[in-house]
């Protein structure tokens, strides 16, 4: 059981438990809260769902700590695997939002180690290796999230920037393209569709008026 502090007070608050809480409780509800559709479905790059997910994350944390200094908490080894996976899985998210990648990308591998099927987690692991620029080796991670959910316009989205990246500009137009279609509001697609289109055009006037400059040359020669 718990006493309160201000800190532990309000981390009580946040996760709607009182005081006299158990590791268990606060474990389930931390995990209720940060398990919810709107922090699962994709990177997590909306602000004020950052601010929530790190809201729960410290609040947890905070309680974990507080117990850990009375001889209450639990070894991770012992949680079932479903509650490692998140543990890792959240952990990970926490890193990102506070843009340390090396750490995050080390605590979603570990949460792959556990579930190589979960979606929120190889798009993670494909969105940091774009952010290293490592175009190649995150297309992989989107490739497999295609395959496991093809109605995933993130993954779509995602695997389209992976081909702008490297330089595929046709692939990555098909990608916006498939990424738009799943989801008409996904507005940044269609600004990715726009910018490619313009420098495929661009690119095919460049070509049509180099090949009659040496046909005209040709000429001259002949």
């Amino acid at each position: 059981m718990i006493d309160t502090d201000e800190s532990v007070r309000e981390a009580l608050l946040i996760l709607d438990l009182v005081r006299g809480a158990t590791i268990t409780e606060i474990r389930a509800q931390y995990l209720e809260k940060t398990s919810r559709e709107k922090f699962q479905y994709g990177v997590l790059l909306d602000e004020h769902l950052q601010k929530e997910f790190d809201k729960y994350h410290r609040a947890y944390v905070t309680l974990a700590k507080h117990l850990s200094e009375g001889n209450q908490a639990s070894d991770l080894q012992y949680y079932p695997p479903d509650q490692v996976f998140q543990f890792h899985f959240n952990q990970g998210v926490h890193y990102f939002i506070h843009q340390n990648y090396i750490k995050a990308g080390e605590k979603f591998q570990e949460a792959y180690k556990i579930d190589k099927t979960s979606i929120p987690v190889l798009l993670y692991l494909g969105y940091l290796l774009l952010k290293r620029k490592n175009a190649y080796a995150a297309e992989k991670y989107f490739k497999e999230v295609v395959q496991l959910a093809q109605d995933n316009d993130e993954a779509w989205f995602y695997l389209g920037e992976s081909y702008r990246e490297a330089g595929e500009l046709r692939k990555a137009l098909t990608m916006f393209g498939t990424a738009k279609t799943l989801n008409p509001g996904r507005h940044e697609a269609a600004f990715k569709i726009k910018d490619i289109t313009d420098k495929l055009e661009e690119k095919a006037k460049k070509t049509k008026k180099s090949s009659l400059i040496q046909r005209f040359f040709k000429k001259l020669s002949n």
